[in-house]
């Protein structure tokens, strides 16, 4: 009797850390973008035997796509890893790019309906199956990828890492990165892609390694008549960007011809590595890393040393014509503190102008100040109208002024950074003169909140 009540036990505890597969079209209840409540649904897939807290993945299908695609993450491999996998549905969209309406997602990169539905497939899985929140993964293909870049914005604090095949952000896909943190990302891009343009990726990789602070020197490896692989490798605080680069693919959701033979086995490989506690530096906005060896800042959208312009990097947004599909160099910051860092070697009492200066909207600047040459310099500033591009301009006294700039480096602020936006004087216009401090830049405030630092000690706050 003893051992049949054990066995009981034993076979109670088996049915406890395993589910049975599951494979079937779920519905719930969430808000559309005018509040109003909707039906939308999502395909479950639970592979036999799958263990407590399993880690999942969310795999969006392309435009014009639905969730029976089974791809680009398909269930075969998670049957062999033992991961849950979910396929949202999109909504009809306008699809630019294919010049119809269809279904997809509205990858802008900003908070909206689909975001908050895929967030809620998310809630509606961890209701009936025991996730690891640690492990919770996101990929796309096509529009698919587009909405991934989108989310790595919107749900940086959600997804430990993410994946695009075919997809990258364009026309009115614009995306924004201005996530919490750096995201681990893997790209899989076809050479013969003429829809969503592999000649387009350059920009996209440039954007993307300077945001998660990786080396933007990628580290090249090929495999004749299969990839090229870049693999740009975590910096300091960051996390890397692998970009495949695949021979004779054209727009395609799956490809053979990565190192596993299989795309989907090569995105979960990714995947496994990470967590979301996997450390980073959280406060790390953009690291473009000019300085590394090998790379070519003219090649990547900078201006340097054009007379007076020491360096200049952003652009105005997509040509009237669209010939560049709306891809385009910029950074992007939202409403917060912020601090600009860089280190200047060069002739003694030289000066130099430091702007930041929005792209859209009211096209204001945030950040006009001088700095001496020489040492290390880093400057603090507000944002309160809410997400933006932005142009960064670095000026000399004269052309002839040789001046090298390192560790150049876009960082959240602390509040005591930007302290002085709450003190009395801020609302009478500031402090007129500016201070020599020993060891310390110079910094003659224009305009914004211009904190001069000496290490991790704020040493004087000028307003004006």
């Amino acid at each position: 009797m003893k051992r049949i009540f054990s066995v009981c036990v034993l076979m109670l505890i088996v049915t406890m850390a395993f589910a049975a597969k599951v494979d079937k079209v779920v519905n719930i209840s969430v808000k559309d973008d005018n509040g109003k409540t909707e039906t939308r649904s999502y395909r479950l897939y639970v592979p036999n035997g799958v263990k407590e807290n399993a880690p999942l993945v969310v795999s969006l299908h392309g435009a014009n796509g639905n969730q029976y695609a089974n791809r680009p993450m398909t269930t075969d491999v998670a049957d062999a890893e033992g991961f849950i996998v979910v396929y949202p549905q999109g909504k009809t969209i306008n699809f630019y790019l294919a010049g119809m309406n269809t279904t997809g997602w509205n990858s802008t990169g900003e908070d909206n309906a689909d975001v908050e539905f895929i967030k809620a497939v998310i809630e509606d899985v961890a209701k009936n199956y025991s996730i690891d929140r640690n492990r919770i993964y996101c990929c796309g293909f096509s529009n698919g990828g587009m909405m991934t870049y989108a989310l790595s914005n919107t749900c940086s604090d959600i997804f430990a890492a993410f994946a695009s095949i075919s997809g990258l952000q364009m026309n009115e896909f614009h995306f924004h990165h201005t996530g919490v943190r750096p995201v681990p990302f893997l790209h899989i891009h076809g050479k013969a892609d003429d829809f969503v343009k592999y000649s387009c990726m350059p920009v996209i990789v440039d954007e993307m390694v300077a945001r998660i602070g990786a080396n933007p020197v990628g580290v090249k490896t090929t495999a004749k008549g299969k990839y090229d692989k870049n693999v740009y490798e975590a910096a300091e605080g960051g996390f890397p960007y692998v970009y495949y680069e695949v021979d004779g693919m054209g727009h395609n959701d799956f490809t053979n011809s990565t190192p596993e033979g299989n795309s989907a086995k090569t995105m979960w490989k990714h995947f496994q590595q990470y967590t979301l506690d996997t450390p980073c530096d959280a406060t790390l906005k953009w690291a473009p890393r000019i300085e590394e060896e090998g790379y070519e800042p003219k090649k990547h959208g900078w201006i340097m040393n054009a007379g007076t312009t020491l360096l200049s990097f952003g652009r105005d947004q997509h040509k009237s014509d669209n010939s560049d599909n709306n891809v385009y160099r910029s950074f992007q910051l939202d409403n917060g503190n912020y601090k600009l860092s860089f280190h200047s070697e060069g002739e003694a009492g030289k000066t130099m102008t430091v702007k930041i200066q929005k792209l859209s909207g009211k096209r204001n600047v945030v950040l006009n100040s001088t700095a001496s040459v020489g040492g290390d310099a880093a400057f603090a500033f507000k944002i309160e109208d809410g997400w933006g591009e932005y142009k960064f301009t670095l000026t000399r006294e004269n052309a002839a002024d040789e001046i090298t700039i390192t560790k150049l480096m876009l960082t959240t602020a602390t509040d005591e950074e930007v302290s002085a936006l709450s003190a009395p004087q801020a609302k009478r216009g500031g402090l007129e003169q500016s201070y020599t401090l020993s060891g310390i830049p110079t910094a003659q405030p224009q305009h914004g909140i211009n904190v001069v630092k000496a290490g991790d000690e704020v040493k004087k706050v000028f307003v004006r």
